[in-house]
C-alpha cells in the first residue's frame, strides 16, 4: 500500500469514528434536561408535601412526627439530583432536610437567614423552572404566619 492510500484509509477512520461520536453528542443535551427535569421534580414533591403539611395543621391536626420524618427524606432526596443543577438551591433543600429533624431548634430569623422558608425555596424553584426571561408568577395567597 502506498502513502497515499494509508492516508486515506486513516481519514476513512478518523470520519467513521465521529460520525460514532455524534449520536453521544447529541444525547447531552437531552440526559441534561432529563436530570433538571429529576431535580425539579424532587423539589416540587418536598414542596408540596410541605405544604399539604401545613394545610392539615392550619386546618386542626397535631403535629404529625412520622409525616415530618416523611418530609425529612423529601427533601434530602430532592438536594441529590439538584446539586448538579443548582448547588446553592441543594444545600438549602439539604438544610431544609436538616431543619425537618427537628423544627424546634430553629428560630425564625435562623430560618430566614438560611434561606430556607418555604416560600423562599419555593421561589428558587420557579426561577429554575421559568424560561429565561419569563415573568416570575407571585404567590397571591395571604398568608397567616411565616411558613418553615
Amino acid at each position: 500500500m502506498d502513502l497515499r492510500q494509508e492516508g486515506i484509509m486513516d481519514l476513512s477512520a478518523i470520519i467513521s469514528g465521529c460520525f460514532g461520536v455524534v449520536p453521544n453528542l447529541l444525547a447531552l443535551p437531552k440526559e441534561r434536561r432529563e436530570l433538571r427535569d429529576n431535580a425539579l421534580r424532587g423539589i416540587l414533591v418536598a414542596l408540596d408535601e410541605t405544604f399539604l403539611y401545613y394545610r392539615d395543621i392550619e386546618r386542626g391536626s397535631q403535629r404529625d412526627l412520622d409525616r415530618e420524618a416523611l418530609l425529612v427524606r423529601y427533601w434530602s432526596a430532592a438536594a441529590i439530583p439538584m446539586s448538579r443543577v443548582d448547588p446553592g438551591l441543594a444545600r438549602r433543600c439539604d438544610q431544609k432536610a436538616e431543619y425537618w429533624l427537628n423544627p424546634k431548634r430553629y428560630e425564625s430569623d435562623e430560618v430566614i437567614e438560611l434561606g430556607i422558608e418555604l416560600e423562599s425555596v419555593r421561589s428558587a424553584y420557579r426561577n429554575l423552572l421559568a424560561p429565561k426571561g419569563l415573568a416570575r408568577r407571585r404567590n397571591t395567597v395571604a398568608r397567616r404566619e411565616p411558613r418553615f
